[in-house]
């Protein structure tokens, strides 16, 4: 099909507009690291770069945008880790086509989903929950809002943590500790754990059916993270960066928001997510011709209408996807004022299943980033699991030292 000019321009980003919303992207993570209530929320996570030598034993359950996964993960002294039991996995029920979803059913699926593992009694529990949360101090974690198009009743406010211990604890299982965090920080942690040494700086990126990226950042007299009681030089920080709004979005951009909840609010996240790409595909595309187009599907669609039926408009969005995701990572580079080594961690199906995606990325990146910086973009296998376990023995070794020196009674 052939598209007017115009209607591929407003998807084309040049290098000039780009480097404005790097800049943007800079101004407004430094803002959330100073101060609460911001565009980009900059939550700390209350989790330090893992030690060398971690090992032990974790159920970990990850509730990402489309499926949840459960396995016994084992981490080895020497940064290794060994899957003991699983992944196995079932559909979200999201609750986004006019479906009622119960805390209770939610919670239930999670707990039964686990229990198949058949796993020990009291191994502390790392959980991925992969929506905006507020951290706890304690490693439990506050559901800020759902994301996504995801709807289940009775969770936002709530500590998702504890919901998933009462879950298991119903179904007879008695948990050790429990550590949550979403999946960006759980990339993060995983290729910290695996490339400690190699690296000056360290961040996490997921692009999937959302987006967003963490990063472990300076507790500096400058930032907000100084005024927490925290004794570790850095600390993960979940930025929630899906929630920006950038530069340049088009009349596309703006019919898709008004028609999805949250309007005005994650607009990056809606113009660079899988999950939003082929809704925004469908409002661009002129005419309702292409019958067998469901946005529900995927944006697997958009990488076949690009490569096999040179679809324009379909490469166009995907294009800017790609540049908007390399314009994140730099303006997070320039907040922190990375000179030297930095480790991006990309997890999620839309950064590694298109197979143009990372290579734009790297090729681009290079170009909004200061001369002093160079990077690496790697893939951690099972970095969802890997990272959820380091939080898990991290915080149950917590918790063992707080009962050590408390005194009884």
């Amino acid at each position: 099909m052939s598209y007017t000019p115009q209607l591929l321009a407003d998807f084309t980003l040049t290098q000039e507009q780009l480097l404005e919303t790097v800049q943007v992207f800079s101004d407004r993570i430094s803002r959330g690291l100073s101060q609460n209530g911001q565009e980009i929320r900059a939550i700390p996570a209350y989790l330090a770069p893992p030690p060398a030598g971690v090992s032990g034993t974790v159920l970990v359950i990850d509730t990402g945008g489309t499926n949840i996964r459960a396995a016994v993960v084992k981490l080895n002294a020497d940064g290794t880790h060994k899957i003991l039991s699983g992944p196995i996995k079932e559909t979200i029920p999201a609750g986004r086509q006019g479906e009622s979803i119960s805390a209770q059913e939610f919670f239930d699926l999670q707990a039964d989903l686990a229990l198949k593992l058949n796993p020990e009694l009291h191994l502390p529990i790392g959980y991925c929950f992969s929506y905006p949360a507020e951290s706890m101090p304690n490693s439990d974690a506050r559901l800020i809002k759902w994301t996504k198009d995801v709807h289940i009743d009775g969770v936002e406010g709530q500590l998702v943590g504890k919901m998933l211990t009462e879950a298991l604890e119903r179904k007879g299982y008695k948990a050790g500790s429990v550590a949550v965090l979403n999946d960006t920080v759980a990339a993060l942690l995983a290729g910290a754990g695996a490339h400690a040494q190699d690296f000056d700086y360290h961040i996490g990126l997921i692009a999937g059916t959302g987006t967003n990226m963490a990063a472990f950042v300076p507790v500096t007299p400058e930032n907000k993270l100084s005024r927490l009681s925290w004794r570790f030089p850095s600390m993960a920080v979940n930025l929630e960066s899906g929630n920006l709004t950038p530069p340049y979005l088009n009349k596309y951009d703006d019919k898709l928001d008004a028609h999805l909840d949250l309007t005005g609010q994650h607009r990056y996240e809606k113009a660079v997510a899988g999950y939003y790409l082929p809704f925004l595909y469908a409002e661009a595309h002129p005419g309702d011709d292409d019958e067998d187009f469901d946005p529900y599907k995927g944006t697997e669609q958009l990488v076949n209408l690009r490569d096999r039926q040179h679809d324009g408009l379909a490469a166009a969005i995907m294009n800017r996807s790609a540049d908007l995701i390399a314009a994140g990572l730099a303006g997070l580079i320039r907040a922190l004022g990375s000179k030297g080594r930095v480790c991006i961690t990309a997890e999620g199906s839309r950064y590694w299943a298109d197979p143009d995606l990372a290579p734009h990325v790297a090729k681009l990146l290079p170009t909004l980033v200061a001369p002093e910086v160079t990077f690496s973009i790697i893939k951690v296998d099972d970095a969802n699991m890997v990272g959820c376990a380091y939080a898990a023995l991290a915080n149950s070794a917590l918790s063992r030292s707080i009962k050590q020196v408390t005194p009884a009674g």
